[in-house]
Order: C-alpha cells, then structure tokens, then sequence
C-alpha cells in the first residue's frame, strides 16, 4: 500500500511539472537582415528570403530556441508586460544568447486578424526579422 503512495505522487508530480509548462512553436517563412554601421545608424532592412525554421518560446525554461543551422539559444532574464495598440500587440523578452550578448527579442503580432506574425532578434551589432506562422502550444 504504501509503495502505491509513492508512485501516485511521483506520477501526481510529473504531470504538474509538464502540465504548468508552456512552449509556444512557431515555423518560419523568411527572414530580413539589419546591421550597425560604425556610425551607429542601422543599415536598411534586406530583401526578404524565404526560410522555414522552427522556434520554440519555453516559458518554463525561460528560453527561446531558434532551429538553425547552429542552433541559437537565447535565455530570458526578464519578460517585459505585453503592450497594445489599435494595430498591434506586442510582447518583448530580454535575454542573453550562447555568446553572452544582451539581446532582445520581441514578437508583434497584428490585430486585423491576420495570421502574419514578426519575431525580432536584436543585438548592439545585428537585428533579424523572421515572418512567423504560429504552430501552437504545448502546455
């Protein structure tokens, strides 16, 4: 009796953790490029290429991971609150990549009903532009 104690909290405690977890997936569809000139101004965006990614946000890893080439791993050290506007909301996310650069990632997603969603990447050197189709979520 006491063993099937153990194991209906051990197995109450694994759907808790996965259950409380949130992983939001999102595919890629293309990408555009900004970069820093020395005289600190932004270059114009690049023409858009076609690109299929996957990005997953884990809220409960506290991280994003962009499915690249080399992998790209950005950890959230703070999440700021979700901003709106008639057009847009907007949800932005500080983080430190695998090299230790501050960066700072923000997702808008359009109010007039559309699927198309942006995620930006930006760092002190470099900004990228991904379209995003929002695949779902796991909880």
């Amino acid at each position: 009796m006491k063993m099937n104690r153990v194991i209906a909290i051990i197995v109450m405690m694994f759907f808790f953790q996965f259950g409380s977890a949130q992983t939001y997936k999102f595919k890629t569809t293309g990408f555009s490029v900004s970069q820093k000139k020395k005289s600190g101004e932004w270059t114009a965006w690049t023409k858009t290429q076609p690109t299929e990614l996957l990005i997953n946000l884990d809220r409960s890893k506290n991280r994003f991971v962009v499915y690249s080439e080399i992998i790209q791993l950005y950890n959230i050290y703070k999440y700021e609150d979700k901003k709106e506007t008639d057009k847009e909301t907007t949800n932005r996310y500080f983080c430190v990549d695998n090299e230790g650069l501050d960066t700072v990632i923000t997702i808008v997603a359009p109010k007039d009903g559309s699927s198309r969603k942006q995620i930006y990447i930006a760092n002190e050197e470099m900004m990228i532009e991904y379209d995003l189709v929002y695949l779902g979520e796991n909880k």
